[in-house]
């Protein structure tokens, strides 16, 4: 069977910018404060820069689905490399549906609490579906975006976790 890939990238907030740029010019602000009136203002300066340059590191923008000899891997692209956030085979896979699905309700709010994973690109056009799986012994809840290739792969390999209805 062909592997299936497919790469998720994240839609940046307008938010996530302005913070950014707002981190940015408080380090030059204090920078320029540090050398013109006092040192102490250094210490601030460091720690905006700091602040900054955590937010720019853990900031996740593109996630690459991998589907191949019937295992889902998840992973996270950025600046350092690519790392591995899940690998499930189909068949622990335990419901595939729609986020509003009667199949995925007890999971919702108030209900079972599992551990919930968004790897979504929070753009309106495109659906997204929620996978309850077992991963290393424990149940999980991802939300993905997949293509109609995959959800047929999922339907050929284990028929009784799609409910799309």
């Amino acid at each position: 069977m062909p592997s299936i890939v497919w790469s998720v990238r994240r839609r940046e907030r307008p938010s996530e910018r302005a913070l950014s740029a707002a981190m940015s010019a408080l380090a030059v602000f204090f920078l320029l404060e540090g050398i013109y009136f006092s040192r102490a203002f250094m210490l601030s300066c460091f720690c905006m820069a700091a602040c900054r340059f955590v937010y720019g590191a853990v900031r996740v923008r593109e996630f690459e689905y991998t589907l191949e000899d019937a295992k889902l891997s998840i992973d996270r692209v950025g600046d350092r490399g690519r790392h591995r956030l899940h690998e499930i085979p189909l068949a622990d896979v335990e419901i595939l549906s729609l986020p509003d699905g009667e199949a995925v309700l007890p999971y919702k709010k108030g209900g079972v609490r599992l551990p919930k994973f968004d790897y979504t690109s929070y753009r309106e056009d495109v659906p997204w579906y929620t996978l309850i799986a077992k991963e290393n012994g424990q149940r999980v809840k991802l939300l993905c975006e997949l293509p109609p290739e995959a959800i047929a792969v999922f339907r050929r390999k284990n028929a009784g976790c799609v409910r799309l209805n």
